[in-house]
């Protein structure tokens, strides 16, 4: 992305600060004197077309340990079924073909063996469509599939091109938002969130991903929750709803979604009956942010000041109210699916470009047999995490909430945060190993506030961590986990989450 003349040989650090590199090696003494982390230098190749490999990789896929497979070579890591309707397109592929198929089988797909492709998100059929390059989401698809390739790839004119899909997709966009029958479109939602990604994958600025989870989330508040009753916006549903309340906890804000008018119209016409274990655990979700703003409001009081006693005796309640209903959620997730995870020892593997992960400290791994249980156990992680840090700070009493006795993966009232943290580092491997990047984009969040409630003792599973959250950059492509973690920097000075 520097150097518009030509190709940058400048390190990754550098020309991801867009500043003038001195290439000096192995590490550039810009960094070095700045006191930035040099990441090396990357070597360009030209655009190579992917369809015959394509094709070969249609035909076979090889076998790991468990429930997952997984292949040596970078390429379409895609079920089956997903890459014979991909090939049914006349040849030659184009190259926007190869980078959208790519994008959507390795981060719009499940890769388990178990799962189906109709288990990918619904509203991410809209991907393959590209009858319109004018159209606001064709241009904001593109504009992903083309840096994320580029990045996974390290190629440098695909990277431009992705640039330049971008800032057309940003002036589609304004234009859009200032026509209000254009406005409430299920595209502009579509293309917000594609945009978003955009920003994760690479990090133009440190918070201009957050800013489209913002914009997002006005977007939403305007259409009001009758919009979302069906098609495209109703099986976006998941995917909003997750954006927008991680969002709302970065900025410790209370969250719109919280309203139980959001939690229940959407779901009208089908029946409450129907949600999902995952639209169970996001209602819960919903209501952290308002609790972290209640805790950071409080914070910010005087010492003496006589109402904080009287908020104690109102927010510790509530958050206990919030706890007992993830404690619920999670007993009935155990019961309705009780055997959908099983330990396991770990498995060391490698990408392609020799990039691997360090080995795992931990003896043993948590595998499961559907990744749709994975992606909803290693949140309500996450969110049990953050419920116990806000207990914990306002001085309630958790000593007498604690089970004794373990089991594996921890049930309600088990293990104190350092023991939860680990039970989510547990799960890296699995999301990894068998989502592969769609894994990756699942972990950033929960990674997050495992490292921030990990023990400072915990030094080896630290150190870990940090080179796993680094990996979601280097393999998967989501440059905002090497060195802008989503969590720390916002609320460290504000007691943490």
């Amino acid at each position: 992305m520097v150097g518009v003349g030509g190709r940058s040989k400048g390190c990754r650090t550098c020309r991801r600060r867009r500043v003038k590199c001195d290439e000096q090696k192995p590490l550039c003494h810009r960094c070095q004197k700045g006191g930035f982390e040099c990441e090396g230098y990357v070597e360009f190749a030209e655009f190579i077309d992917e369809t015959s490999r394509l094709r070969k990789r249609a035909t076979r896929r090889l076998a790991l340990p468990s429930s997952c497979s997984d292949s040596s070579e970078t390429g379409l890591e895609a079920p089956v079924p997903i890459i014979n309707f991909l090939l049914n397109v006349n040849p030659p592929w184009s190259e926007n073909d190869i980078v959208t198929a790519y994008l959507f089988n390795r981060v719009f797909n499940w890769n388990d063996d178990h799962a189906s492709p109709h288990d990918a998100p619904a509203w991410t059929s809209i991907l393959l469509r590209q009858d319109n390059e004018t159209e606001l989401s064709t241009a904001s698809v593109r504009a992903l599939a083309m840096v994320y390739f580029a990045k996974i790839n390290k190629e440098h004119q695909v990277m431009r091109k992705g640039v330049s899909y971008y800032a057309h997709a940003l002036r589609t966009l304004q234009a859009k938002l200032h026509r209000q029958d254009q406005a409430m479109g299920d595209d502009v939602l579509v293309a917000i969130i594609c945009l978003a990604i955009y920003e994760l994958i690479t990090l133009t600025q440190p918070r201009a991903w957050l800013s489209h989870y913002q914009g997002l989330a006005r977007l939403m508040l305007l259409r009001g929750p009758y919009r979302h009753q069906s098609g495209i916006a109703f099986a976006m549903m998941p995917t909003l709803r997750s954006c927008i309340a991680i969002g709302y906890i970065i900025e410790r804000k209370r969250c719109f979604l919280e309203d139980p008018a959001w939690k229940t119209i959407p779901w009208a016409e089908r029946g409450l009956g129907s949600k999902t274990p995952t639209d169970l655990l996001q209602d819960i979700m919903c209501d952290i942010p308002g609790i972290l703003q209640d805790q950071s409001e409080a914070a910010l009081a005087h010492p003496n000041d006589p109402r904080k006693e009287e908020f104690r005796f109102v927010f510790i309640p509530r958050v206990l109210s919030t706890l007992e209903v993830l404690y619920s959620w999670r007993w009935n997730w155990e019961s309705q699916f009780p055997n959908s995870t099983f330990i396991t020892t770990p498995i060391e593997y490698t990408y392609s470009g020799s990039i691997s992960l360090p080995p795992s400290p931990f003896k043993s791994v948590i595998w499961f047999q559907d990744p749709h249980r994975a992606v909803e156990l290693v949140v309500y992680n996450a969110i049990l995490l953050i419920l116990i840090r806000a207990l914990q700070i306002s001085g309630a009493d958790l000593d007498n909430i604690q089970l004794e006795g373990f089991s594996d993966p921890l049930l309600p009232m088990q293990g104190n945060r350092n023991d939860i943290a680990i039970e989510i580092c547990r799960m890296v491997d699995y999301h990894l190993h068998c989502l592969r990047s769609t894994g990756a984009f699942m972990l950033l969040f929960p990674l997050n506030v495992a490292y921030l409630h990990l023990d400072r003792e915990s030094t080896e599973a630290r150190c870990w961590l940090e080179r796993v959250i680094a990996d979601l950059a280097d393999s998967h492509g989501f440059e905002v986990g090497r060195s802008e973690n989503m969590l720390r920097k916002p609320t460290d000075v504000r007691g943490g989450i």
